[in-house]
């Protein structure tokens, strides 16, 4: 593997950090009623804000088929996690919930194998299957009785492997990173204000004198929102679809190490043996052959 090639996997892998530590001021967020909504909308503001100002002259003469492919990727993306929202508060998130999620890891092979007619070579298919099997073991009893939640834990999988394919797309046209963040990032606060404005009680019930919210609200914004998706866009721009969705598999490993090392949590055997598999499967993508076509 070329030096291109393990940049981008060390830059998938920074972006899978932040957003794997992301988790924990998510929750924090929750906790002090903050609706997922208005959590999305301080998310996309600030890379809005940041990278208008930074790119505002080239952002003006972006070409028109070049904003809708990112507008079309930001409806995905909040499709995707609107959805996965939803779905978790449905199920439990350690069992069916985390297990359908994950499925991107395997979706994303699947697509380039049928339709793009890409063989995965053997080391990679380890990578995958042992990924996948990790979660498998995490998620523990996965006989959780199929419903709604399940259903939208689901539909996020596929809309999150549509999200990892169009990113793709579009990166490989030479479009830079802080243009796709900026029109990304416009969509969100597009649907998202609205929402807000319109369940404008749930804002009173926050406590806004509350010093901790607003570091919670700088991380998400300038850490999950901003660096983690350059990390990302960067990463898959020199990394191929199927690593880029192997690697994105890391983030509940590095949350649960965020957790350890906050919160003390002491981790089962079970979920040792889960981070075990899905870390190995990612030291092992470095070692692939590129596949056959």
């Amino acid at each position: 593997m070329n030096s291109k090639s393990l940049l981008g996997i060390s830059l998938l892998l920074g972006a899978s950090f932040i957003w794997g530590v992301a988790y924990i001021p998510t929750r924090y967020l929750g906790e002090q009623n903050v609706s997922p909504f208005l959590e999305l909308l301080i998310r996309y503001t600030i890379p809005f804000v940041i990278f208008g100002s930074i790119y505002f002259k080239k952002i003006v003469k972006t070409p028109l088929h070049i904003i809708k492919n990112c507008v079309l990727t930001g409806i995905v993306l909040f499709l995707a996690i609107v959805t996965s929202i939803y779905g978790i508060r449905m199920v439990q998130f350690g069992s069916m919930g985390l297990l359908l999620l994950s499925l991107q890891v395997i979706f994303v092979p699947i697509y380039f194998t049928i339709f793009k007619k890409q063989k995965l070579s053997l080391i990679l298919s380890i990578a995958i299957i042992l990924s996948f099997t990790g979660t498998i073991i995490l998620t523990g009893a996965t006989n959780t009785s199929l419903n709604l939640g399940a259903l939208l834990c689901f539909l996020a999988s596929l809309g999150y492997t549509l999200y990892i394919i169009l990113c793709s797309k579009i990166l490989t046209t030479d479009v830079e990173p802080t243009i796709l963040q900026f029109y990304q990032s416009a969509t969100f606060i597009v649907l998202c204000l609205p929402i807000v404005l319109w369940n404008n009680s749930s804002l009173q019930m926050i406590n806004w004198s509350n010093p901790n919210l607003y570091y919670a609200f700088l991380f998400i914004g300038v850490c999950a929102g901003t660096l983690g998706y350059q990390f990302f866009f960067y990463g898959q721009k020199m990394a191929s679809p199927i690593t880029t969705s192997l690697i994105l598999s890391t983030q509940i490993v590095f949350s649960a190490i965020a957790d350890v090392l906050i919160f003390q949590i002491q981790l089962t055997n079970t979920q040792l043996l889960a981070y075990t598999c899905i870390t190995i499967a990612v030291f092992l993508v470095p070692f692939q052959k590129k596949a056959k076509s």
